[in-house]
């Protein structure tokens, strides 16, 4: 291994037990295995799967990372330098700029260990700080998502859930420069509502303010047919999923109400905390595709990046709240507000 000088133990967030993550200062800095780089940790973001991890333990064994002192370390999304490189590594030099993707947490620590590949390892160009590079995995996972859905001219879009990734979607929409009809964002909170707006939404639904679909309708019109209803909706993107403790139906039942009765699209990425029930007739009277998404294409990454450093997309914008590793406790509470957009975890030393 060729390393620069490093401290012997790191500082970490914990995750012990649904509602509670402590800040450790003792944990150990990983090794780089061959083919593994170190990258020293500047942001790290809290994903939207984290907080179903800290509501109910959802998906915990897929977002930490374990330490030999028994932590448990989340974080996936981050963007920091190389300290280490592992046997075999070539093409990387220590102090490189980068963004860093772990299928199995660590990032909210002060190093963590990355593969060397296209899919977990990418250059941060010089005009991208790592506050906004921090938020690359979530803006290639929407690219991904609208690439996928491929819209088409004019169709009119919706969009549940419009934390980071829905977010994300309405700006790689914008950014790749497709025309739609109405671009209609739903969420239950203010500030979302309004973030997505500014970020290039045609309107802006408040779940709680009634029947979403009869919203959407007032909008976008309906189409009645032997097949059943629907508001004219082309493409539905559920950047929700299933959150247990939120009262209606789940997204993707109201999206298979909304979407059309011929060609429709349904992409499915939000997490589900557990087993649910809908109405899932309207699959075979409408029969649209209804499709999972899981990640990005390597080139997305490099787009996400490149978005940002040519002034196309504003991520930077969309970071509402920062916190040292120190207060992780605090940033986690901060990312379940209903005024958070994203909340960034920190490094600095304090």
């Amino acid at each position: 291994m060729h390393s620069s000088a490093e401290p012997r133990v790191m500082r970490a967030a914990d995750f012990v037990e649904p509602g509670t993550v402590d800040a450790r200062r003792d944990a150990s800095i990983p090794a780089p295995a061959a083919g593994e780089v170190i990258v020293a940790v500047a942001a790290c973001g809290i994903c939207g799967s984290d907080l179903h991890m800290f509501r109910n333990g959802a998906y915990r064994d897929q977002l930490v990372r374990s330490t030999p002192e028994g932590y448990h370390v989340p974080g996936h999304e981050f963007a920091g330098a190389i300290a280490a490189l592992g046997e075999g590594v070539t093409g990387w030099s220590i102090g490189d700029r980068v963004v860093g993707v772990t299928g199995m947490g660590g990032g909210m620590a002060d190093f963590v260990a990355v593969p060397v590949n296209p899919y977990q390892l990418v250059r941060v160009p010089d005009a991208v700080g790592f506050i906004e590079a921090a938020t690359t995995e979530p803006m290639a996972d929407a690219l991904q998502m609208v690439r996928k859905a491929a819209i088409r001219s004019r169709e009119n879009v919706v969009i549940f859930g419009v934390g980071i990734i829905g977010l994300g979607v309405i700006q790689a929409i914008r950014a790749r420069g497709i025309e739609t009809g109405s671009l209609i964002a739903v969420d239950v909170h203010a500030a979302r509502l309004e973030a997505a707006l500014a970020v290039g939404a045609t309107a802006a639904i408040n779940a709680r303010d009634g029947d979403v679909f009869d919203q959407i309708a007032a909008l976008t019109g309906i189409e009645e047919g032997y097949n059943g209803i629907s508001a004219r909706i082309g493409v539905v993107f559920d950047c929700a999923g299933y959150i247990k403790h939120m009262p209606g139906p789940p997204p993707l039942e109201t999206a298979l109400r909304l979407i059309a009765l011929d060609g429709g699209r349904i992409v499915c990425f939000g997490g589900y905390e557990d087993r649910m029930t809908i109405d899932f007739g309207p699959v075979i009277q409408k029969q649209p595709t209804i499709m999972g998404s899981n990640g990005y294409a390597p080139e997305e990454l490099v787009e996400a990046l490149a978005m940002m450093a040519e002034g196309r997309v504003d991520r930077g914008g969309l970071v509402s709240h920062q916190f040292p590793i120190g207060q992780a406790a605090a940033a986690f509470a901060a990312q379940c507000a209903p005024e958070a957009l994203k909340v960034m975890l920190t490094m600095e030393k304090s």
